[in-house]
């Protein structure tokens, strides 16, 4: 334990000393784009997206489903609520590097962002988002804008010619947008925005999403200056720590669960941080040494 608090001070310090200014930017996917389009495809053929909601263990939101658009075809994904000052539909979630897979899809697994109102936002350290908190998605409709053009900058050389040029211009179906309606030889895009069903929650989500929202007070330490999502960030930030298995839960009551998160702790390898969460009373405190380190941070 003590060592696992003496790395921590020591990567922050670094990280201060240094003044490192840093962002989160999206990574494209492990997936490859494959080379060759899939020979099942049929320029031919109306050209479909069946697309369903399902919730991941800790709460968060994959949008996957069946397509008959080409082997290895990139999509944008978005989750749409709200509108943009201009009048554009405003993204509140989404993923820019989904790619078709023997005629199926799945984007990362989704939080909803929402402005943090909670807790100071200044002076944590660098890569640690406080602007926004990373919350379940309510279990209730919402607009999935699916998006791609058929050009080189989106589509590798082997779809352009399996759908018959740039532009794509001579495919069909309902997921289909012309750009120029008032030409004959108008280029298409993929433009569909179905409304999806979110599940609910399950009680282990619930009980993830208790936790990492909140605000502990360690006895003697007093209360801490952000959510333990923030705290657990901080600490991963730091060098010789990473994410393992990230967080799970389990029923150990009538209406309690052990929440635990995993981690790497260096040398010393994985280890987990556990807390326990009471669904009725809403009542959330720590259970092992991991647990409280990672219920506090210092005032800023």
């Amino acid at each position: 334990m003590r060592k696992l608090m003496t790395l921590f001070l020591a990567g922050a310090a670094v990280l201060v000393m240094l003044v490192v200014v840093a962002c989160r930017e999206s990574t494209p996917s492990s997936a490859a784009t494959p080379t060759q389009a899939h020979k099942a495809f049929s320029p031919a053929a109306d050209l479909f997206i069946n697309a369903s909601a399902v919730r991941a263990k800790d709460g968060r939101i994959v949008i996957e489903g069946t397509t008959n658009l080409p082997e290895g075809l990139k999509l944008w994904v978005n989750v749409e609520e709200g509108k943009l000052p201009l009048g554009a539909p405003k993204s509140i979630a989404g993923d820019d590097h989904v790619v078709v897979h023997d005629g199926r899809f799945a984007t990362q697994p989704l939080w909803m962002a929402v402005p943090n109102t909670k807790f100071t936002k200044a002076g944590w350290p660098a890569g640690v988002e406080v602007d926004h908190r990373d919350v379940p998605f309510p279990a209730r409709g919402f607009k999935v804008h699916f998006q791609s053009y058929f050009n080189g900058a989106w589509q590798s050389k082997d779809i352009i010619a399996a759908v018959g040029g740039e532009g794509a211009k001579a495919l069909k179906g309902n997921i289909l947008k012309v750009e120029n309606p008032d030409v004959i030889d108008s280029s298409k895009t993929v433009d569909y925005t179905p409304t999806l069903t979110f599940p609910a929650l399950s009680p282990e989500a619930k009980a993830i999403s208790m936790v990492r929202s909140a605000i502990m007070t360690v006895p003697d330490q007093g209360r801490s200056t952000g959510d333990v999502q923030a705290v657990v960030d901080m600490f991963m930030v730091s060098p010789g720590l990473s994410v393992a298995n990230s967080w799970d839960a389990k029923r150990n009551g009538t209406s309690t669960y052990m929440v635990s998160f995993d981690f790497i702790n260096g040398a010393a390898g994985e280890e987990q941080a556990l807390w326990q969460a009471d669904l009725v009373t809403g009542k959330v405190k720590y259970v092992n040494e991991n647990g409280k380190l990672f219920s506090w941070a210092p005032s800023y």
